[in-house]
């Protein structure tokens, strides 16, 4: 996996993270999340997030502090890094509001996958776009550049997105930001939901009433 915008290659930032844990036994993961693994080209800031077991407040502050200054050792900017410390009882916490982008975005550097995999489920950014301001013939250019003129090429097969409903498409979390630019190039409003899902069932009653073969 590869992500843009990041000063320094990805196996050379995991194995920082690599390092910090075995300097700490209470250091359970080190997760980079926010818009460089959700496909943003040009991050604004890099977000980690140190998970710990059983570490009070001040522990979390300087273990913080301490895997941060690492990463300035090699390469990141002060000015646009962010990270913080959690123990592993606070994903469970509702009042912590960075839990759900956390696990929808994440990407263990220890374990080298998405949260969302470990999780065994998946990341999804669902839009729903508002197409209101839109002629009838815009809309019809649109459309074709979101789902091309046969309703199944355009943008979305290059991001491996899907078209659940009128306006309403689900993409791959990573892809979020190069959809968002192509929203923003059409200059079309919309609503995005970061999803976690997993595929609980797959039935097509066609196949058991014989009407379409397997």
């Amino acid at each position: 996996m590869r992500f843009s915008g990041l000063p320094i290659e990805l196996s050379n930032l995991e194995r920082v993270a690599d390092e910090f844990r075995k300097e700490h036994r209470n250091v359970f993961d080190v997760v980079l999340y926010g818009s460089v693994t959700q496909g943003k080209e040009v991050p604004n800031d890099f977000d980690f997030m140190v998970l710990l077991t059983r570490a009070d407040e001040s522990e979390r502050f300087e273990l913080a502090f301490e895997f941060k200054e690492m990463l300035i050792d090699v390469g990141f900017s002060h000015e646009r890094l962010d990270v913080k410390a959690m123990n592993l009882e606070q994903m469970w916490d509702p009042n912590y509001l960075a839990v759900p982008g956390l696990i929808i975005t994440g990407y263990s550097l220890i374990r080298r996958r998405p949260l969302h995999e470990l999780m065994n489920g998946e990341g999804y950014a669902l839009f729903v776009l508002d197409v209101r301001g839109m002629t009838k013939n815009e809309k019809n250019k649109f459309s074709f550049a979101l789902r091309g003129r046969d309703g199944k090429t355009g943008v979305l097969r290059d991001l491996e997105g899907r078209y659940l409903a009128p306006w309403v498409v689900l993409l791959p979390v990573e892809t979020t930001y190069r959809f968002k630019e192509f929203l923003k190039m059409w200059k079309v409003p919309y609503e995005l939901y970061l999803m976690f899902g997993a595929l609980y069932e797959s039935k097509d009653w066609r196949v058991e009433e014989g009407i379409v073969k397997p």
